[in-house]
Parts: C-alpha cells; sequence; structure tokens
C-alpha cells in the first residue's frame, strides 16, 4: 500500500514540479525571459504632413513611444485590419500620453490631408496622440525602405496598387527601432502592447 502512495504522489508531483519549473515563479522560462528589447538601429529625420494639416518631424516624437506602419486609405487588402489595430493600441494606452502612433500613406497623390482626416475619423484617431502622414513620395518611400527597413513597391498592375508591408514598427523615444510585428495577427499585436509596456518601464526607470 505504502509503495502504492509513493508512485501515484510520483505521479502528481512529477508533472507539477516540471510546470513549476518552466512556467512558475521564479523557474526557467521566467528567468530566460528578455528583461528589454534589443536595440536594432536609428530611424532617420523625416518631416510630413499630418491629417490637420500640421507638420510633424522625427524631432517631435523624441522622448515618446510610438508604433510606424505603412497604409493607404483605398487599400482593399490588410490595411483595415492595420487601422483598426492601431485603433485597438490607442484604447489600450489612452491613459497613457507618452505612446503615440504613426501612420505614413504610401499613396500621397490620392491620399491628401482631407482624405486623411476622413480616414481618421473613421478610426476615431486622436490627432494629438495617432497621425496620419503625407508628403513627398519619394521621401516616404525612400524613409519605407531605407530607415524602416520595409518594403514599399508601386504596382499599376495589381490589385492593391501598392505593395507594401503588413508590419508594425515599435521606436522607442530615442528613435530607435526595437522590433517588428505583423500586424495581421492578433498574437502578435498583443505582443505589441505588451512590449510598449515594457519600454514604458525602461523609460522611466
Amino acid at each position: 500500500m505504502a509503495k502504492r502512495i509513493i508512485a501515484i504522489s510520483l505521479i502528481i508531483l512529477v508533472p507539477a514540479a516540471f510546470y513549476y519549473y518552466f512556467f512558475g515563479f521564479g523557474g526557467k522560462g521566467e528567468r530566460e525571459a528578455p528583461k528589454e528589447l534589443p536595440k536594432l538601429w536609428q530611424i532617420p529625420y523625416y518631416s510630413f504632413t499630418n491629417q490637420n494639416g500640421e507638420k510633424i518631424t522625427s524631432d517631435d516624437l523624441k522622448g515618446y513611444i510610438y508604433v510606424a506602419d505603412f497604409f493607404f486609405t483605398s487599400c482593399p487588402g490588410f490595411c483595415p485590419k492595420l487601422s483598426a489595430d492601431f485603433e485597438k493600441v490607442q484604447q489600450a494606452f489612452h491613459d497613457k500620453p507618452e505612446v503615440k502612433l504613426v501612420s505614413f500613406t504610401v499613396d500621397p497623390m490620392r491620399d491628401s490631408v482631407p482624405v486623411l482626416k476622413k480616414y481618421s475619423i473613421k478610426y476615431h484617431a486622436d490627432p494629438t496622440r495617432w497621425y496620419f502622414l503625407t508628403g513627398n513620395r519619394d521621401s516616404i518611400y525612400k524613409l519605407g525602405e531605407g530607415g524602416f527597413k520595409l518594403p514599399i513597391v508601386q504596382d499599376d498592375a495589381g490589385q492593391e496598387q501598392f505593395t507594401h508591408s503588413e508590419k508594425l514598427v515599435l521606436v522607442d523615444g530615442n528613435g530607435i527601432v526595437r522590433k517588428w510585428y505583423d500586424g495581421t495577427n492578433p498574437l502578435k499585436v498583443d505582443t505589441l502592447m505588451r512590449d510598449i509596456e515594457l519600454l514604458d518601464i525602461e523609460k522611466n526607470r
């Protein structure tokens, strides 16, 4: 009987100990979690116009954590999903003015200030927190490809007319890229929001 009790106890305790070691407090899983996000590269200076007709530069974003994406208002593909994700992030951090959102249009010829304004209202964008930026096409493409390292290609024959990335880019208060995220994946967007909190803690140390 004693041997049977010992055997049953081992069956219960060994899996429990394994779970605690890898996932519990102080376990291996927690110890191996990164304490901070890597610092990848510096975003170059840029200056564009937002949905209110105001000039917004990269200098204006110094000291702020922000998430960037590239989109266009007539996009029939994943752009509405990216904008909906941004609306979700804006709501999650509504009480943290140090977190901003920046959406660069890849179709500046059609995405004028009034068009961006109308689009921003559709997604309940706070114009002090979420900037929709337009400007010189070549400058935007150079920034996207060289600064954020995201592909942007105009394809007049394609359904979307533009090939651009679904990635969301997290940038810290020093203008340094810290991580990319798949904006079409809800789990990755959740990870993004957790990482924003990590950067906020890092910023306030």
